[in-house]
């Protein structure tokens, strides 16, 4: 980013607020149906992120899903929280379950699972795990 980029050319107050942010937030029951309607939600975002994008946060928010409702046995919810704003698109994946700590993808893993956290891990901007009572993990993606 050069200083440049940072110049902006005035708006009124009415575009900064349509422009400032997008939020979306969901409570999903934990199931094999969170994963498919977790990415559906997220289809009226394509006109603002376009579509490539779209398909990139779909994606990411599908491993996420399936990995909480895999791993957080005890969770009978899943939270979905994503919010898009004029410079990124962050998403925040939430579960009652113990929590983890992200590790490095290993060559001898399973190859036919364990990718979600190396896709988040390769498609993301930024993501990280948050334990503060539930399990958060999250990611961005710059616009």
């Amino acid at each position: 980013m050069t200083p440049g980029d940072l110049a902006q050319k005035a708006r009124s107050r009415a575009e900064d607020a349509q422009l400032s942010s997008s939020r979306l937030h969901l409570r999903l029951s934990s199931g094999p149906d969170a994963i498919s309607a977790a990415r559906r939600s997220l289809d009226p975002l394509g006109d603002s992120v376009g579509e490539d994008r779209l398909r990139d946060v779909q994606l990411l928010v599908s491993e996420l899903v399936t990995n909480s409702v895999r791993h957080a046995r005890r969770s009978d919810e899943v939270e979905l929280a994503v919010t898009v704003t004029r410079e990124a698109i962050r998403v925040c994946v939430t579960d009652a379950g113990p929590g983890f700590q992200a590790q490095p993808r290993h060559d001898d893993a399973d190859p036919a699972s364990g990718w979600g956290l190396f896709l988040v891990e390769q498609l993301s901007d930024r993501w990280g795990v948050e334990l503060n009572g539930k399990t958060q993990v999250w990611f961005e993606l710059g616009r």
